[in-house]
């Protein structure tokens, strides 16, 4: 069964490309898999957890600003957070549609209106408004990080968790900014690394609490892919972090 979905500017046009990646993709695991592309307007889908213990977390997938792989980046983390009683939305934000930076800037906006959403109609799934956070991997880590840095009292992440993501140019830890988990592997290219391990520094800086994960290999893309790698571990650090921080409630 389809997940629910909230179309979150419907002033936009409707419009989106499903489409099937190459079978030599190393991150595809089955052939019938399906991909998202050119997507014009941002779409949340709901996975509402089964006993939801009020965290919600938004899911924005990868794709390097043109495609969305939204299955292991997505659809299979919103489970795995519903198995943890935490209502997930997969964010399917615009991508693929303009240029490289109208794009970032594009993923950015709609983080912060996903986030303003999700806490304003927090009540329809029985959610906290002040546990909603956002997590995202390789452009949806930018996405996130830009949701970490650039919000109002509206958009604010309860806590963002970017996964081998890149950090907007210039950007400002601000002063309250969102507790952090941040997790790469070190066999990554170099300027996911020192994103890593910059976010960690710029959060010390403010007092601000963060915890990262440098697994030893893994490269880039992980996402819920079992790997036989040290980067499999990275969802029960994720798991231990959120209990550690009364995350989720309890």
């Amino acid at each position: 069964m389809a997940a629910p979905e909230i179309v979150l500017r419907p002033d936009l046009p409707a419009g989106e490309e499903w489409y099937t990646p190459p079978a030599d993709n190393p991150h595809v695991k089955s052939p019938d898999e399906k991909w998202v592309r050119k997507v014009r307007r941002p779409v949340l889908e709901v996975y509402q957890a089964a006993v939801p213990n009020g965290t919600a977390v938004i899911v924005a997938p990868g794709g390097g600003f043109s495609i969305l792989a939204i299955e292991h980046e997505g659809r299979e983390v919103a489970r795995w957070w519903n198995a943890r009683g935490v209502t997930a939305f997969v964010l399917r934000y615009r991508c693929g549609i303009g240029s490289r930076e109208e794009n970032q800037k594009y993923a950015v906006e709609d983080g912060l209106l996903a986030l303003r959403t999700v806490r304003q109609r927090a009540g329809e799934w029985r959610l906290d408004p002040a546990r909603v956070g956002i997590m995202g991997f390789s452009a949806g880590g930018y996405l996130t990080i830009g949701a970490a840095t650039r919000y109002d009292a509206a958009s604010r992440p309860a806590f963002a968790i970017p996964i081998y993501g890149l950090a907007p140019a210039g950007y400002e830890t601000p002063a309250d900014a969102p507790p952090l988990f941040i997790a790469v592997a070190y066999d990554d290219r170099e300027d996911f690394t020192s994103t890593a391990t910059g976010l960690l520094t710029n959060w010390k800086r403010k007092s601000r609490p963060a915890e990262l994960h440098v697994f030893a290999d893994g490269g880039h893309g992980f996402g819920m892919n079992r790997k036989g790698k040290a980067c499999d571990a990275w969802t029960e650090m994720l798991d231990a972090w959120m209990k550690r921080s009364g995350l989720y409630g309890r």
